[in-house]
């Protein structure tokens, strides 16, 4: 990649991948602006508090950083304990505003690396479902098309399908018009802050069944070199991807009988 400083945001920065994220691009000597809902003392260069909540906040965050960045990592995310609309509005319509706000300010060639969940490998399975979410860019609109859907589908699943679907349709025209490029990461089970309230709405026997196939949570240190690479130079051919992180659990069930050997 060089040894060039480069411009980064990264949007969840407070702890978990996130923090891992920032404090990973800063030690390299990158510029590190680091957002968050709270403040926090990740390593970086720049911090800023937003709550993805509030979409004038968000416009005020894009307005005041300014143009000329290199790279988006967008991270933040809150489990399915958390309120359904909260979970919908933070973990894709929150990603969704950064994105299309970083479009312009991101530099031809830069790119958009959004966090998404393995939780989310059925979005090919639902995107008439998802029709009408990726419709809705506001808090008023997401919640109305939420209040018409089934409450036994888990709503984290959901908002993951969803940044992985609309990541998947902005790619061609960002690539198109700005010169971004735009892929998601899709961790399996990691080992952050937030693991338990995973457990609590997974529920811990799935997340130990996971654990015993591949032989282990990850750890960030699994998945911020995955995000680096997707948003460096060399990854300048790659858009429009999801790439899972999740030690071969999915694969492991979608390809039938593992051969012997």
């Amino acid at each position: 990649m060089g040894s060039e400083q480069r411009r980064i945001v990264v949007v969840g920065a407070g702890s978990g991948i996130g923090a891992a994220t920032a404090a990973h691009f800063h030690t390299r000597g990158d510029h590190v602006l680091a957002v968050d809902v709270r403040e926090n003392e990740t390593p970086a260069a720049e911090h800023r508090t937003c709550d993805l909540r509030d979409t004038a906040a968000v416009d005020a965050l894009l307005h005041d950083i300014g143009s000329g960045w290199d790279l988006l990592a967008h991270v933040a995310g809150v489990p399915g304990t958390a309120p359904p609309a909260d979970v919908l509005t933070i973990n894709y319509l929150g990603m969704r505003l950064m994105t299309e706000g970083m479009l312009p300010l991101l530099h031809p060639g830069g790119a958009v690396v959004a966090v998404a969940s393995t939780a989310g490998a059925g979005w090919a399975h639902r995107t008439e479902v998802l029709e009408g979410l990726l419709g809705a860019t506001d808090t008023a609109a997401v919640e109305s098309w939420l209040a018409t859907q089934d409450p036994s589908y888990p709503v984290y699943n959901t908002s993951k399908e969803a940044v992985i679907l609309y990541a998947k349709r902005l790619a061609a025209p960002a690539w198109t018009k700005y010169g971004v490029r735009i892929n998601t990461v899709s961790p399996g089970p990691t080992e952050t802050p937030i693991l338990a309230d995973f457990e609590q709405s997974m529920g811990v026997d799935v997340l130990d069944m996971v654990r015993s196939t591949v032989g282990r949570h990850a750890t960030v240190d699994d998945i911020v070199p995955i995000i680096d690479f997707l948003g460096s130079p060399a990854a300048r051919w790659v858009t429009g991807q999801d790439v899972w992180a999740d030690g071969g659990f999915v694969s492991s069930i979608l390809a039938g009988t593992p051969i012997d050997i």
